[in-house]
């Protein structure tokens, strides 16, 4: 599965350096990680969520959009028996002032990447 995630990041690399993007990473400490868009006068969207954990678990991913309080689940999978996961959207997500993007897991030894471009 590792090699699936480096595989990823080879091709998603150039699309994300083309559309002026950029990735950011966060412990999993409490099992949900919240970005918010604070700027006024632009947007970004996910071009791609990575989760890494430190040991092979099973465990449920998640990725949601909080807009004007009101929760969208953009995507749900379950890990078995591994140690990553990816999660590319089907559609563009653009993300105004105060929009928050939250991604989270069941388990929470790991890491996630969010990989972003801005519009």
């Amino acid at each position: 599965m590792m090699w699936m995630v480096r595989i990823l990041v080879l091709v998603l690399a150039p699309v994300v350096a083309l559309a002026g993007g950029w990735a950011a990473s966060y412990r999993l400490t409490d099992g949900v990680v919240a970005v918010t868009n604070t700027q006024a006068n632009s947007t970004w969207a996910p071009v791609a969520v990575l989760w890494r954990f430190d040991e092979v678990t099973n465990a449920v991913v998640r990725v949601e959009r909080v807009s004007q309080g009101t929760l969208f689940v953009l995507g749900v999978a379950s890990v078995s028996n591994g140690t990553c996961a990816v999660w590319v959207p089907e559609a563009e997500y653009p993300f105004a002032l105060g929009e928050v993007l939250r991604v989270g897991s069941t388990v929470t030894n790991g890491v996630v990447q969010v990989i972003r471009k801005g519009e």
